[in-house]
């Protein structure tokens, strides 16, 4: 009979860096959750456009597609603790400038375009750092408990209490306080990364003499493209993954608020309880890993995964109601998270430490590359054909792609390699 707390848990929750990275972390998630309920209504407060939001999120997302590389070359060079704790500052300021010229009624869309472009800097820099610091802090068998804590506290925060509390707030006291509390998440983060051990743990295999000259940050960025070259699940997963994001961000991000608030006729709770679910979904996913395991199929797992969440973007196009968008929201997210935490785990072990950083920012990069494109065309989109027939179109083709891959590409049926010993 299992204990009811695994040992390797035990072991995780004892390294007292994770312990920190871990708690500042599930703070500042809490705080992304109130953020993308928050812009989303502000923008719509401003303009009633789905092309507005579209463009503000393609103005968060592209510089994160522009400068993740290099990003990731410097998670790999420098102490990414202090990467991280640099960008949550800069994040913190960014959003803390959004609540005052709301409370001071200044704000213009030009505005939230600026700020949020700046955020989305200090995201290319931060999230190649903290992707590849976990392995660096613990033993190689924790990975996957530490991969499904990870994916267990992002939708609990982010995707459950987050977005809740967020429609609260607003619907009492607006966004301008909102935004502020999620600033303040971003502070706690920073000290949190402050108290952590200052030295940089060494990578588990030495790295090769680093290049010099000119090209050095060229040179780092070919070897990642070497590494993932060589691991068909890998590239084949980044291409699925790009492909199919194309497909659910833009609609998921741009059209649901706009359905919600405009042809469904409810309020920010509601949105708020939308976010809610996908949460609910995502924390039951990385239960299940966490306290099961990775399985033996881990690649066709990752691959039906996404299918899945994908194509619950069509029934939300017929949704009739607002309710019935909450069921669907949790089978989205659900199994977009059910899908990560296996690949996040499987790429914790696989990918050498010193690549780590570099590998990761190639995964959000390819992964992301379009997704601005798809927030700025989701509006126009709509436009033309209607917000309910692009979300139908989206959830039926995106679905498709990360199955045709599965399917196509040598090996990766029925692939079965555990992804670290203390799996089977």
């Amino acid at each position: 009979m299992r204990r009811w707390v695994p040992q390797n848990l035990r072991d995780l929750l004892s390294v007292r860096d994770f312990v920190l990275l871990w708690s500042g972390g599930t703070v500042s998630l809490f705080g992304d959750g109130i953020y993308f309920v928050t812009i989303a209504w502000e923008v719509y407060r401003l303009s009633n456009a789905p092309t507005a939001l579209g463009v503000v999120s393609a103005a968060f997302g592209l510089p994160q597609v522009l400068l993740l590389l290099l990003g990731g070359v410097l998670s790999d060079r420098l102490d990414r603790r202090l990467v991280m704790l640099l960008g949550n500052v800069v994040s913190g300021v960014m959003i803390a400038g959004l609540g005052t010229l709301v409370l001071l009624h200044q704000l213009r869309l030009w505005e939230i375009v600026v700020l949020v472009a700046v955020y989305g800097i200090s995201q290319a820099f931060f999230l190649p750092a903290s992707r590849a610091i976990v392995p660096s802090l613990i033993r190689p068998d924790l990975v996957p408990q530490a991969m499904a804590v990870e994916q267990f506290v992002q939708p609990l925060t982010s995707g459950l209490l987050g977005p809740a509390v967020g429609g609260v707030l607003i619907a009492a006291g607006g966004t301008g306080l909102a935004f502020l509390l999620d600033a303040g998440t971003f502070i706690v983060a920073a000290a949190a990364l402050a108290a952590m051990s200052s030295s940089q743990p060494v990578p588990t295999v030495a790295p090769p003499v680093p290049a010099t000259g000119r090209f050095a940050v060229l040179g780092e960025i070919r070897e990642g493209f070497r590494f993932v070259r060589g691991l068909p699940w890998i590239w084949a997963g980044l291409c699925a993954a790009g492909i199919a994001n194309i497909a659910l961000t833009g609609p998921l991000t741009v059209l649901i608020p706009y359905l919600i608030k405009y042809r469904l006729h409810s309020g920010p709770e509601t949105l708020g309880l939308f976010g809610a679910c996908g949460g609910l979904g995502a924390i039951l996913a990385a239960m299940y890993v966490g306290w099961r395991g990775v399985p033996r199929r881990a690649v066709n797992w990752i691959f039906l995964s996404w299918t899945i969440g994908t194509a619950a973007l069509v029934p939300m196009g017929l949704a009739g109601a607002a309710w019935e968008l909450l069921p669907l929201s949790f089978i989205t997210v659900s199994g977009i998270a059910l899908g990560n935490v296996i690949w996040f785990s499987r790429m914790g072990v696989e990918v050498p430490g010193h690549l780590l950083g570099r590998v990761a920012s190639l995964d959000m990069m390819v992964s992301f590359s379009l997704t601005p494109l798809s927030s700025a065309a989701t509006g126009p989109l709509a436009a033309a054909i209607g917000a309910r027939q692009v979300l139908i179109v989206a959830g039926a083709g995106g679905a498709v792609i990360p199955l045709l891959f599965l399917l196509l590409v040598p090996g990766l049926l029925g692939s079965h390699r555990p992804v670290s010993p203390s799996t089977s």
